[in-house]
């Protein structure tokens, strides 16, 4: 595991000219040359699927998809709980399906809570999954890369009437009722390239299959990248309905009672103003975690960066901790997607310094009329 982390920070260093020199240059070149066989498979699946020579699953309930184009660091987690609370509280008995990504659990379905009761740990889950069943009550997740097969699952033994795709707007096997695309506006497109050159899962013409693009954390850019990016999107679909968001801090909790969720000890945004703080993550845009807290008003005077999902050690968190105590902070702050791969007899020991998690939620600005409305139709169609 250790292995691949290095090998795929090497990786992003290289593909974003972080690494130069003669190898990093021919690798480049390698990769380009990959990216294009990439493109190349990618667009001949998808063109199978269209001529309708392989064939997609359709399940008999209504049927979401929340996706990237990109690989990473768009806010999809934080946008599936608000989209799942969304729709449950409409009324519908909704279940989220989750591949899985890096879960330990390797059978065909993963019950990871049946929405009263968690049933796996993060290393089991995936730290994504188990976020979502953490911090959504009523809604249950399945992991399982075949959604076909978690699908049917969840309609014959959770009674699902409306599933969350999570991360599938890749997953082509199983037929959808509305694609849902996010954009991080702070990252774009990556570097244009696909994989593994770049960070696109597909090309950007694909994006003619949503029906809805999100557009996250518009208020850490400028209007001029926003419209970019707008200008980018309809030149490839102008029919989707784009629809702005931010990520809005909500409380600072200590990590001990969000891990037994005691939200309600929550600390306000305001008290912890002024302090000087070092952040710890491992996330795909740590930059945008560490923005959030800059426009809080705390101080970040370090920055402890791991790679995306990695699962923390205890040797790790302790030497974070020895760091920012010799750095003369007065707390660490995660992000509630780390806050679950922290090991908990390091969440449980005797700190020198507070452990804070930072809550956020996702709001939705300029199209949210528009997209409850697409939403309420996409549920409501062919109702008998």
């Amino acid at each position: 595991m250790r292995l691949r982390e290095s090998i795929q920070t090497y990786l992003y260093r290289v593909v974003h000219h972080h690494e130069q020199g003669f190898a990093a240059s021919l690798l480049r070149a390698v990769l380009l040359v990959a990216s294009l066989l990439y493109e190349w498979g990618v667009n001949l699946n998808l063109a199978l699927y269209r001529w309708g020579l392989l064939k997609q699953y359709t399940l008999p309930c209504k049927v979401i998809s929340l996706g990237n184009i990109t690989v990473g660091g768009t806010g999809k987690t934080p946008t599936a709980q608000r989209l799942a609370a969304m729709i449950r509280d409409m009324g519908y008995r909704v279940v989220i399906l989750n591949r899985g990504y890096r879960a330990a659990w390797r059978s065909d379905i993963g019950l990871v809570s049946d929405g009263s009761k968690i049933y796996m740990t993060a290393v089991e889950a995936g730290d994504e999954a188990f976020l979502l069943a953490k911090s959504l009550p009523g809604v249950p997740v399945v992991i399982g890369r075949k959604r076909a097969i978690t699908g049917e699952y969840a309609i014959k033994k959770l009674g699902a009437q409306v599933i969350i795709l999570d991360d599938a707007y890749q997953h082509w096997p199983l037929a959808r009722d509305l694609d849902i695309v996010l954009v991080d506006a702070l990252n774009k497109f990556g570097n244009n390239h696909l994989l593994p050159r770049g960070t696109l899962r597909e090309p950007l013409a694909n994006l003619d299959r949503a029906q809805a693009i999100l557009l996250t954390k518009v208020d850490q850019t400028t209007n001029g990248s926003v419209d970019s990016i707008r200008d980018t999107v309809t030149s490839y679909n102008k029919q989707a309905l784009i629809v702005e968001s931010i990520h809005r801090p909500r409380w600072f909790i200590d990590i001990e009672q969000w891990y037994k969720g005691v939200r309600h000890t929550g600390i306000a945004l305001e008290a912890v103003k002024g302090h000087r703080v070092a952040a710890i993550s491992a996330i795909g845009n740590p930059f945008s975690f560490e923005q959030t807290l800059e426009d809080i008003g705390v101080k970040v005077v370090e920055t402890f960066r791991f790679p995306d999902h990695h699962h923390y050690t205890m040797a790790e968190m302790q030497w974070v901790m020895e760091q920012a105590v010799e750095k003369g902070v007065e707390a660490l702050v995660t992000t509630e997607k780390d806050a679950v791969k922290i090991p908990s007899e390091f969440i449980h020991s005797d700190r020198p310094l507070p452990l804070y998690v930072l809550g956020i939620e996702v709001h939705f600005l300029d199209g949210y009329e528009e997209f409850m409305q697409l939403i309420k139709k996409t549920l409501e169609a062919n109702q008998s």
